[in-house]
């Protein structure tokens, strides 16, 4: 008993110690301050802003019209209203309309051939030419999505038209020219935006990637000068290293906590970004994702011998991760190793409970699957952690 009460002691000192410790550090080292607090609300703040315009509107086209009749100029006219495209200027020819989209003066061109009214009259099925760059996926949507619904009503004004001359009523033509009506709703981004798909998964990423380099940055700054072993000489085994993975985490807790307040309560708000959950139960289910994410950044120790190699490692995992989490190639599209492989990585189920507290209003229950596996990986890299803090400590 006496030993058991000497150990429950010790470890609090030694838990309290290491959380001083470590703030202590955050706060003394301005690049870990730097790369871990400001550029943590820095980044997500920049990007949020850049993004906050959710959608391209207006995008400059070309336009080349060699029938010139009045249905043709109808047709502009309504491509030209939609809020996708603004047409930049009219070409005699699609030469003319080439060059000016290899300037980048036009995003897209949209070529009417000559006999476009002809064929309509004649109940023909006349073809449009929509000329745009796929290799900038934004642009290409917009575009074709402006031409398409503009060419639908078009073709149900005409064939509404053609059957009203039939003497039947305009309800019963409209009818007739649309049979089918369907009504889509987006569910949870109404407008389609941008920044509403994209900032909180970038927000995730951002965690991950500004944690992991502010805990290797201290823990390569600690094994540089053997420091691990002037602060902590006694606690060279497992059960002696626990108290100090636990009390570096809490710190690391505490400062993302506040971070995640000012996402969460000024940044997002302040850019339209909707957040359909309370406060508090996003920070709730945010708190094993961040633990995990210090004990893997703990566990990486291993490698980690200098302050500048946490840098070079840890610089490359973002992209990795991103892709890792789904939203931008589905994990079922994926080899099924590699669906798999990505769960031990924190950002894969953080940025699902993520995106579905945060913008699809999930009660913490409803996604309680991915909190209880958040919590398995944290606990299994708390294990790990601790193993590699204790042969660090016994170097």
């Amino acid at each position: 008993m006496k030993q058991f009460r000497s150990y429950i002691y010790q470890s609090s000192a030694d838990f309290t110690r290491a959380m001083l410790w470590e703030a202590k550090y955050i706060f003394r080292d301005k690049a870990v301050f730097f790369s871990f607090v400001i550029v943590a609300i820095a980044v997500s703040f920049i990007y949020t802003y850049l993004y906050s315009e959710e959608t391209l509107q207006e995008l400059p086209i070309g336009v080349v019209d060699e029938d010139n009749t009045a249905q043709s100029r109808q047709l502009l006219r309504m491509i030209d209203a939609t809020s996708q495209t603004a047409i930049y200027s009219s070409y005699l020819n699609l030469t003319e309309a080439q060059r000016a989209f290899q300037q980048e003066k036009i995003r897209g061109i949209v070529a009417i051939p000559n006999g476009f009214a002809r064929d309509l009259q004649r109940g023909e099925q006349p073809t449009i030419s929509v000329y745009a760059d796929a290799s900038y996926m934004l642009y290409y949507k917009q575009i074709l999505t402006a031409a398409k619904v503009s060419a639908t009503y078009l073709n149900a004004g005409v064939e509404v038209k053609r059957t009203s001359a039939q003497g039947k009523l305009p309800t019963q033509a409209r009818d007739e020219a649309m049979p089918v009506s369907a009504q889509v709703v987006s569910l949870y981004n109404p407008s389609l935006g941008y920044a509403t798909f994209l900032i909180p998964i970038v927000l995730v990423i951002i965690f991950q990637t500004t944690i992991l380099t502010a805990v290797g940055m201290l823990g390569g700054t600690m094994r540089e000068g053997n420091k691990l072993k002037k602060i902590y000489p006694n606690s060279d085994s497992f059960w002696g290293a626990l108290p100090i993975v636990m009390g570096k985490a809490t710190t690391y807790l505490a400062f993302s906590m506040v971070i995640l307040l000012i996402i969460l309560g000024i940044i997002m708000p302040l850019f339209g970004i909707p957040v359909r959950s309370t406060i508090l139960s996003t920070m709730v289910f945010m708190i094993p994702f961040i633990l995990s994410i210090v004990f893997m950044g703990l566990c990486l120790l291993n490698f980690l011998h200098r302050r500048e190699d946490a840098i070079m490692l840890i610089m490359y995992t973002s992209l990795p991760a991103v892709m890792l989490t789904g939203f931008s190639w589905p994990t079922v599209a994926m080899p099924e190793w590699l669906s798999v492989f990505s769960y031990i990585v924190p950002t894969t189920l953080g940025s699902k409970g993520f995106i579905s507290i945060t913008q699809m209003g999930a009660h913490i229950t409803t996604i309680m699957p991915y909190w209880l596996g958040m919590w398995a990986l944290c606990l299994v890299y708390l294990v790990l952690a601790t193993l590699t803090l204790r042969r660090v400590l016994n170097k």
